[in-house]
């Protein structure tokens, strides 16, 4: 049975969120998410969307100051888009940040993902940046 929770960096299941991240965020740039800092991924909250003991979606929250966490990383297999995977992460990660008080999330949202995180309430809040050499936007959501 599919479920979402918070593992460890020392969990069995880190790897495949690494090996998640890799295939859909890194390697279509050429890039290779070992040349990234992981060692701060120590101290972030690491969602996982589980199902047969396979990872099948992650998303990070990286505390960014006392009424803030910033939403990373977030990754689904592309086998499972459009099943509504990348909906219950960023809801459960929402859901953790209002139970740890704080009141807002923001993201750094590619292109093509900016109608996602609208349709969940986020905003966009700054100018265009380019990050990884894609356009980015700069989104928030204020917490209930």
């Amino acid at each position: 049975m599919p479920t979402t929770y918070i593992i460890a960096t020392e969990h069995e299941l880190y790897s495949q969120v690494l090996a998640l991240r890799q295939r859909i965020l890194r390697a279509p740039l050429g890039l290779d998410i070992n040349n990234d800092n992981l060692a701060q991924e120590v101290d972030q909250i690491i969602f996982v969307y589980e199902e047969d003991k396979e990872v099948k979606g992650c998303v990070l929250l990286q505390h960014y100051d006392a009424e803030t966490f910033k939403l990373r990383q977030m990754a689904v297999d592309t086998s499972m888009h459009g099943k509504g995977i990348g909906t219950e992460l960023v809801n459960a990660a929402d859901t953790y940040a209002v139970q740890l008080g704080k009141h807002k999330i923001i993201l750094h949202a590619r292109a093509t993902a900016i109608p996602f995180y609208e349709k969940l309430g986020y905003e966009i809040v700054g100018e265009p940046l380019v990050e990884v050499g894609l356009p980015h936007r700069i989104m928030e959501k204020v917490l209930i």
